[in-house]
């Protein structure tokens, strides 16, 4: 099985593209707590890109399919993000953009996952709403009960198979 580990970029100031000094600070502390990742790719948005870097020890290839949610991504929401994981579930239920889109970065995500060798880990670095939607179209039910979205670093695991997700969990980091 090959293990999908997919993290939020670290904290920037509001507006800014590139992580401040609080943000490099939190990745150099949650990268002591990492194993080695064996391919890190991240959305090719600076504060991604910084926070694969420090995070993952190098960027193997930057993903535009991860920068971030489409245009028009929160109006298939109902206007703003959603309040946690099963609200992504709920609305993957109910939008058909929503599971399209959801589809989309499962295809990606599976596309980098082949990259790495049997029992790999892959590290993907990207945005708030890319996971949770993604991750709640992989594992439905194990995503209703993971609660509020993720903060700067958090994410989450997947367990492929090669043919399926098999097993998840939400990553915390403690602030």
């Amino acid at each position: 099985m090959r293990t999908l580990e997919h993290r939020r970029h670290s904290e920037r100031d509001a507006g800014g593209i590139h992580l401040n000094a609080a943000g490099v600070a939190l990745a150099r502390r949650v990268a002591g707590t990492l194993s080695r990742f064996d391919r890190v790719v991240a959305s090719p948005k600076p504060r991604a890109l910084e926070t694969a870097e420090l995070i993952g020890g190098r960027v193997d290839a930057s993903l535009p399919a991860l920068a971030e949610m489409p245009e028009d991504g929160w109006l298939l929401a109902g206007g703003g993000p959603p309040a946690s994981f099963g609200d992504c579930a709920a609305l993957l239920r109910r939008s058909s953009a929503a599971r399209e889109y959801a589809r989309s970065q499962l295809d990606a995500w599976r596309a980098e996952l082949e990259r790495v060798p049997p029992g790999g880990r892959l590290l993907l670095v990207s945005h708030g709403g890319v996971i949770e939607l993604g991750a709640a179209a992989a594992l439905p039910e194990a995503a209703a009960g993971w609660g509020k979205p993720v903060g700067y670093l958090e994410g989450v695991r997947l367990g492929w198979d090669g043919r399926r997700w098999r097993d998840g969990e939400v990553l915390r980091v403690d602030r």
